[in-house]
C-alpha cells in the first residue's frame, strides 16, 4: 500500500468514526466506566503521575480519572498545542482555557513529559496496539521521547477496538485499551 492510499484510508476510516459518535452510536454513552478502569489500573500499579486530556464531547469522557486523581494526590500533566507539539502543563480544573482547535488547555507553565502512564486519545485502536488518532500527528511526535517501558493507554468506545487498522512503521503502540467494558493489555489477552 502506497503512503497515499494509507493516508486515503486512514482519513475515510477517521470521518466514519467520527460520524458515527457524533450520531450517538449505542455503547457511546457508558458514564464513568472507562474512568473507573484507569483508576483502578493507576491504583494497582502505585502509579503518582500520568499525563491524561480533557476529553471532548464525543470522545470517551475523562472528569472523574480527572477529578479522583486530583482527590487523591495523582499528578496530571495535561497537553496544549504549541506549533505542531504537544507540550505538558500540571492539571488544574481552574486553569483551563479555549485552545485552537477548541480543545480546554492547560494555562500554566510547560514540564516534561517525567510521567508513569500516559493516556491518549484514540478513534480506535486494533488488536496489535495500532491507534488512530485524528491525524494531526500530535500524540505520535509526544509518544516518540518516551520510554518504552512507560504504559501507553487509549480510550475508545466498546465498537472502536478493531481487529486491525491502517497504520505507519513509525507509529508508536499503546500497550493498552480502556473501553466502556474493560481494560485489556495489547498482547496479553
Amino acid at each position: 500500500m502506497t503512503n497515499s492510499e494509507l493516508a486515503l484510508e486512514k482519513k475515510q476510516l477517521r470521518k466514519q468514526i467520527i460520524d458515527a459518535r457524533r450520531a450517538e452510536q449505542p455503547g457511546h454513552h457508558c458514564e464513568d466506566q472507562h474512568d473507573e478502569h484507569l483508576v483502578m489500573f493507576l491504583a494497582d500499579h502505585g502509579i503518582r503521575k500520568i499525563a491524561a486530556y480533557v476529553a471532548l464531547d464525543d470522545e470517551p469522557c475523562t472528569d472523574l480519572l480527572l477529578g479522583v486523581c486530583e482527590e487523591v494526590g495523582i499528578q496530571v500533566l495535561v497537553p496544549r498545542v504549541n506549533g505542531d507539539d504537544l507540550e505538558w502543563v500540571l492539571f488544574d480544573w481552574d486553569d483551563l482555557s479555549e485552545g485552537e482547535f477548541g480543545i480546554l488547555e492547560p494555562i500554566g507553565p510547560a514540564e516534561p513529559l517525567q510521567v508513569e502512564a500516559v493516556i491518549v486519545p484514540a478513534l480506535a485502536v486494533d488488536a496489535a496496539g495500532n491507534r488512530l488518532g485524528k491525524g494531526k500527528g500530535f500524540y505520535d511526535r509526544a509518544l516518540k521521547a518516551l520510554p518504552a517501558s512507560i504504559p501507553v493507554i487509549a480510550l475508545v468506545h466498546d465498537d472502536e477496538l478493531v481487529e486491525e487498522l491502517p497504520h505507519d512503521d513509525h507509529d508508536r503502540k499503546v500497550t493498552h485499551v480502556v473501553t466502556c467494558s474493560f481494560l485489556h493489555e495489547i498482547g496479553r489477552g
